[in-house]
């Protein structure tokens, strides 16, 4: 028997590029929301009077929570430009914030971890970054450059005993790179193993759609011809209508034999071995109802 209904089609490149995007930019802003909730109060106790600090984390943190409601108010149908609008949103105020925060640690006399927050950052945005090769580096290059102006510019090189930097933070912002590389081009790969997918679907539904014309002609067609040969037998005067109508079957005949050219396209199975020509058209008529709305909407 025929198929009950239709399998489920993957999403289409551009939804799936959305989906992707938009949870890219979700976790970057909750995090941020959340870790920098976190910092207003350490740096409330670590520098109690240093209010700059808090503020521009807590600015931050209303930044992030005002963002994290339009992502969930545009869940449904946020661009992949909206997205990585609102990963940049987030992620910029860092330079201003980071290079505060380092300064302060270093006029504290406080045993601390320079350039932290840098290499996490960087981190993140090479497992994150809703966006291309080219920005995602531009961002990469951004806090791997403040965090080496930061180092020299603070003297930290002569104030603490670690040889291994800025080293080690080119090193985060070099994994970083090849994090983003390697995500990028995976998603290219998956787009372009969706769209030969949904290719090849679009291609078995319009082979079946063939396989379903020719089954709906074979009966009517089979029934002219025994009108045609009843005719012959019947009427033989009328040898020049019998050629034209001689013709034209033979031209039916022909289609419909170019037609089982599709039978190869349709993968069946043990419980599909016909095609049900009704339902077929049915459900093409259902999906050209579909595609009409959508375009009126």
């Amino acid at each position: 028997m025929a198929r009950g209904q239709a399998e489920r089609a993957p999403l289409p490149v551009p939804e799936e590029l959305r989906a992707r995007a938009w949870w890219g930019a979700f976790f970057a802003t909750l995090l941020t929301l959340l870790g920098e909730a976190a910092y207003v109060l350490i740096d409330w106790r670590v520098h109690p009077g240093n209010l700059v600090l808090p503020a521009l984390r807590a600015l931050h943190v209303l930044e992030a929570l005002g963002l994290l409601v339009l992502l969930f108010a545009r869940r449904g149908t946020a661009s992949p430009r909206l997205s990585s609008g609102i990963f940049s949103a987030v992620a910029v105020p860092y330079l201003i914030i980071f290079a505060v925060a380092e300064v302060a640690m270093a006029s504290s006399g406080l045993v601390w971890q320079p350039l932290t927050g840098h290499r996490l950052l960087m981190l993140g945005i090479g497992l994150l970054a809703p966006m291309g090769m080219g920005p995602g580096l531009g961002f990469v290059g951004a806090f791997a450059l403040e965090g080496v102006v930061l180092w020299y510019g603070l003297g930290l090189q002569n104030r603490l005993e670690m040889p291994w930097e800025p080293w080690i933070t080119l090193v985060w912002g070099g994994t970083a790179c090849g994090l983003l590389a390697f995500r990028v081009r995976t998603q290219r790969i998956e787009q372009r193993l969706l769209k030969a997918r949904s290719e090849a679907e679009s291609l078995e539904r319009v082979a079946r759609l063939f396989l379903a014309m020719r089954d709906a002609a074979n009966t009517p067609l089979q029934s002219l011809e025994v009108g045609v040969s009843l005719l012959q037998q019947r009427s033989p005067e009328n040898a020049q209508l019998l050629l034209t109508l001689e013709r034209a079957l033979g031209q039916l005949r022909s289609l419909t034999a170019r037609m089982d050219i599709a039978d190869p396209l349709v993968n069946w199975d043990s419980a599909d071995t016909t095609i049900d020509s009704e339902e077929v058209l049915r459900n093409l008529e259902a999906s050209l109802t579909r595609e009409l709305e959508r375009r009126r909407h």
